[in-house]
């Protein structure tokens, strides 16, 4: 055997030994999918990594056919496994954006406004009107708050400004907890141009800024449950997302002594799995909630979580995602992430997809999303 055939056949074994480990990385998504992070919590750190596995795995196959291997069908029935995950992940859709004007269009909007800027976190003081403005020109029909803000004494009067830049007139707004402040508002609301017949709230256990509300309206002849949902963020401060920042931004961390990245990346990783166990027992919530609904579905909501995760994949399961059928690349949707698609809007059968868009408009932390909906005949 020659030098050269000997090197090759060293080389195949070693990409074979790491092909092996990306598959185990692979399954293990799967498995993330399925079993709770309250159970085992480190496989959800797994399913975030999902895009990165993917694409591993798919420069494999591309490996495995230059060589003429049988390796290469191994990682294609890994992947067609769970196509679904694939699908969640990335779109190829053309035109989802070309609606005709139709009285029957249902436009549905999703949104964190991270209470409207009321901090002056951009360092800005028109990005409040700016929102305003940018939902005066899209006109949803059902339009869902997250980080919700409004001030009662009119220092602040969101809930009076939404009534006059949009043709909504029934509003549905419930606070995080009774214990703020009677003149401020801080929560969730749900604005729509059909009418409220019903209303009401799912409550989380242990957590405060968290919380899904339902709102029943009545769609011509039928009756449709709108659930709007935040589940648990994960509360980092300005230092961990310092921390992260600079590796997204492929930044050195040469300037942060190493007890400090430490302690960070400690601190991080405890508050992550934290929120990884509080949104898995919250997205149980509302699915058994759900699946109890005498009526069809619509779920807007930041859901502070990937596609491949435990909580979108215990909620998607009796519905259907409209970024999956009308979305296009890998539609983000959280600013400071740009692979992260953590807001998304769910639909019974009910309902077809004209369109889905992510609305690349810097105004909040979170895009907002809209899709244009129709009933079916």
């Amino acid at each position: 055997m020659s030098i050269k055939l000997k090197k090759r056949k060293l080389l195949d074994c070693f990409m074979l030994f790491l092909n092996m480990l990306s598959l185990m990385a692979l399954s293990a998504t799967y498995l993330a999918g399925i079993i709770s992070p309250e159970k085992f919590w480190p496989l959800a750190f797994v399913a975030m990594s999902y895009p990165i596995i993917l694409t591993v795995t798919a420069f494999f196959i591309v490996y495995w056919l230059l060589r003429r291997k049988w390796f290469l069908f191994l990682n294609i029935a890994f992947i067609v496994l769970k196509w679904d995950y694939v699908a969640a992940t990335v779109q190829l859709n053309s035109n989802s954006n070309q609606v005709s004007a139709d009285s029957a269009n249902i436009k549905v909007m999703t949104y964190n406004v991270r209470l409207f800027d009321y901090y002056n976190w951009s360092n800005n003081k028109n990005t409040r009107h700016w929102i305003y403005d940018f939902l005066f020109n899209q006109q949803p029909n059902i339009l869902c708050f997250q980080e919700f803000y409004h001030d009662k004494t009119g220092y602040f009067p969101t809930i009076d400004t939404l009534l006059e830049v949009n043709s909504i007139r029934h509003m549905h707004v419930e606070n995080y907890t009774k214990k703020l402040n009677n003149n401020q508002l801080w929560g969730m609301a749900t604005l729509s141009s059909y009418p409220i017949i019903n209303k009401g709230k799912i409550e989380f256990e242990s957590t405060y800024g968290n919380l899904c509300i339902f709102t029943d309206l009545k769609l011509d002849e039928d009756t449709v449950r709108v659930y709007n949902l935040h589940l648990q963020s994960v509360r980092i401060g300005e230092d961990q997302y310092r921390f992260l920042d600079q590796i997204m931004l492929n930044k050195s961390l040469s300037g942060i002594r190493m007890k400090e990245l430490l302690g960070d990346l400690k601190l991080l990783v405890y508050r992550m799995a934290h929120a990884f166990i509080e949104r898995g027992k919250q997205a149980d919530l509302v699915a058994n909630h759900i699946r109890n609904s005498p009526h069809h579905i619509i779920l807007c909501g930041d859901f502070n979580d990937t596609p491949t995760s435990y909580s979108y994949q215990t909620l998607v399961t009796d519905l259907n995602d409209s970024f999956t059928t009308k979305g296009f690349g890998v539609g983000s949707t959280y600013v400071r992430i740009p692979f992260f698609r953590i807001d998304n809007i769910f639909y019974s059968n009910l309902f077809k997809v004209e369109s889905h868009t992510v609305h690349p408009y810097e105004l909040s932390d979170h895009f907002a999303v809209s899709t244009v909906l129709t009933q079916k005949d």
